[in-house]
């Protein structure tokens, strides 16, 4: 079965001032993909993401859940996708190596700035996490897959992401 996307590549770039509206959404989709599968499922869980998933891909997305995914979901996946995508824009695999992109009239940002970005995207998805999971704690009522999962399934998240420890 196909990954169905929660969100576009549109959705991802009206949400960062730095994109470039001419980014190829062959280079945001992956990065989407991941940030959907690997980071999301774990916040929201398996069969809630199944539940959306389905009704996404049947165009029968509605009520509480249309609003959980416009209110809540999107904000997390959207900076989820965006951490995800500046770890690997510079760079492009092929046949013949891997190459770090540059342009002729711009200036590559250093490893710091970088991993700011990243972190301050990363933030921001962690801010959207706490916002949904306040309100899966008053409103579950409303999602029985939210505390239906079993066996394998993945179990949502019932806490935001941890702090990064430097020591």
């Amino acid at each position: 079965m196909a990954t169905v996307l929660f969100c576009t590549k549109n959705d991802i770039v009206r949400q960062a001032p730095y994109l470039d509206g001419n980014i190829d959404s062959d280079k945001i989709v992956p990065s989407l993909h991941l940030a959907q599968v690997h980071s999301l499922k774990q916040i929201i869980g398996t069969d809630l993401y199944n539940k959306l998933s389905s009704d996404i891909s049947a165009s029968s997305l509605t009520g509480n859940y249309l609003t959980l995914l416009k209110n809540y979901i999107k904000p997390i996946l959207i900076h989820l996708a965006l951490a995800e995508f500046l770890r690997s824009a510079p760079f492009t695999v092929s046949n013949k190596g891997v190459y770090k992109r540059t342009s002729e009239n711009s200036s590559e940002i250093s490893s710091e700035e970088l991993l700011s970005l990243v972190q301050i995207e990363r933030d921001r998805a962690q801010n959207y996490t706490s916002r949904f999971l306040d309100h899966m704690s008053f409103n579950q009522s409303n999602y029985p897959e939210w505390s239906s999962n079993t066996n394998e399934d993945i179990s949502p998240s019932y806490e935001s992401f941890g702090t990064d420890w430097v020591l």
